[in-house]
């Protein structure tokens, strides 16, 4: 998913909750806490995916000095899950929190 998109989520989410008229320094605060959020909750969701087995070879290979972002990003891709699937349900659970929509 490229970052553009998840720009353009976290403003929707902010013109359909009416958070429109802030300053602008406290809105790029607020897009960049939310953001960093979103992406969290993504990443800890497709890790929650991951297969005992590919749990149990990521366990391993984060106590790795050398394991890094990349690496991780790469065994993700490689790993069986489908990320998309993942993104799209975390986005739609985000959205759901910051509207404040419980029926879902």
């Amino acid at each position: 998913m490229e970052i553009q998109n998840i720009d353009d989520f976290i403003e929707s989410i902010l013109k359909d909750k009416g958070i429109t008229e802030v300053e602008p320094d406290v809105r790029a605060e607020l897009k960049e806490d939310m953001k960093k959020r979103l992406l969290d909750q993504i990443n800890k969701a497709a890790v929650m995916q991951l297969s005992e087995e590919k749990a149990a070879e990521l366990a391993d290979l984060v106590d790795s000095p050398d394991f890094t972002d990349e690496k991780m990003a790469e065994f993700m891709q490689n790993s069986g899950v489908n990320l998309g699937d993942v993104a799209l349900e975390t986005m739609l659970q985000f959205r759901s929190f910051y509207l404040g929509n419980t029926e879902e």
